[in-house]
């Protein structure tokens, strides 16, 4: 399988991470490519500083973008079944057309973050593999519709033994741990880059928090990171609002582990999130696990996860739309509604008690890695035996 490195924590390798782990218990034998992964390859039974174990082989990468001087090398090498990609299509584009990975079948697990369209002739590179797999109905509906291209679809997980409620008196410790006590904390979890207008977040919470004392907003991201477009400690200042914003302390090389992740989740009252638009969207899921009502813009999968099968949060409307990188229409989140969505969620105890219960069973029925690991199991088998 070619990934981000199962080693880092972003969203993509913990999927990985997990689905692989997954498999190996169910007997297959696995290997990942991970891209961003310079080391040694790692044999099965590594164990980081935090605990987490890969079960499967960890190569490392090539000297060009995404291994893809090594690839078919490898499977030349390793002979596999089945050679996996979760990457956004558009990192694939066009290299990958030229590439012979024979005789494995072929799988693209991939994202669609845009309403318009896969990213502008992506659909060639899924068209490529065998089985393209959407992780989200999105991005089924939406192969299928724009590019007539049937797909299968495995949701992303999350554990649900690492992302749960904690008892009420364990909520406000942790408030007191964060300097948050007696306040009712908005919450974000995401990578500050210009794709998840966190701008817009903080001007909707502006709106909010006006004549609030008790409100404050906190975020897990890196104000510093290197993929920011904005520098939203000093913008923040500008709006005069410091005083009621709150950074979790992670940086893009560091980030938190399980334990401390769960007690982020946890902290918040309620999830936000002003993104242009997600692929899936991992943290509004350990959001819900952790029992927490979410408001996020309704574009993409947003719907999916928040009205589908039980309703868990607010979409929040857009005001507008603009097309971005790859020829992919962006939502932009309306300021007003979502400052209107915190309101509401403010105001009413009893209706984030409610989205918190259906969000946490929803996680535990649909996007749990006890459901999804053996979804991955059959299509596998399926497609060795055929």
């Amino acid at each position: 399988m070619l990934s981000d490195s199962p080693t880092t924590v972003t969203g993509y390798a913990t999927i990985t991470r997990n689905i692989l782990n997954g498999l190996t218990e169910k007997g297959h034998e696995c290997f990942c490519i991970g891209h961003n992964y310079f080391g040694q390859d790692l044999l099965p039974g590594t164990t980081f500083k935090d605990g987490t174990q890969i079960k499967f082989n960890l190569l490392g990468t090539g000297k060009a973008p995404y291994a893809q001087d090594i690839l078919q090398q490898k499977i030349k090498e390793l002979k596999p079944d089945i050679f996996a990609v979760l990457l956004d299509t558009f990192m694939l584009y066009p290299w990958s057309l030229q590439q012979d990975w024979s005789p494995a079948k072929t799988i693209f697990y991939f994202p669609s973050d845009g309403e318009n369209r896969l990213p502008l002739n992506c659909e060639n590179v899924l068209k490529k593999f065998h089985v393209p797999v959407a992780m989200a109905r999105f991005g089924q509906r939406q192969a299928l519709a724009k590019h007539n291209l049937k797909t299968e679809c495995i949701p992303h997980a999350c554990d649900i033994k690492n992302y749960f409620p904690l008892l009420d008196e364990q909520k406000q410790a942790l408030k007191t741990k964060y300097g948050l006590q007696g306040k009712y904390v908005v919450g974000g979890v995401f990578r500050n880059q210009g794709r998840k207008m966190p701008d817009r977040m903080i001007l909707a919470f502006k709106k909010f928090a006006e004549g609030k004392d008790d409100v404050v907003l906190f975020l897990h991201t890196d104000p510093q990171d290197g993929a920011a477009t904005n520098d939203l400690q000093n913008y923040i200042q500008e709006l005069g609002i410091q005083n009621k914003v709150r950074f979790s302390g992670m940086t893009f090389v560091k980030g938190f582990d399980y334990k401390d992740m769960n007690e982020v989740y946890n902290i918040m009252d309620t999830f936000f999130l002003s993104t242009s638009g997600e692929g899936f969207g991992v943290p509004t899921i350990e959001a819900m696990a952790c029992g927490v009502p979410v408001a996020i813009t309704d574009f993409t999968t947003t719907h999916e996860l928040l009205i589908e099968d039980g309703i868990c949060g607010i979409p929040i409307k857009c005001c507008t739309e603009f097309l971005g990188n790859w020829n992919v229409t962006r939502g932009v989140m309306d300021i007003d509604a979502g400052a209107e969505a915190l309101e509401t969620l403010y105001q009413s105890k009893e209706l984030r008690e409610q989205y918190g219960k259906v969000g946490m069973e929803k996680v535990r029925k649909i996007y749990s890695w006890d459901v999804v690991i053996p979804m991955w199991d059959k299509l596998i088998k399926k497609m060795v035996d055929e």
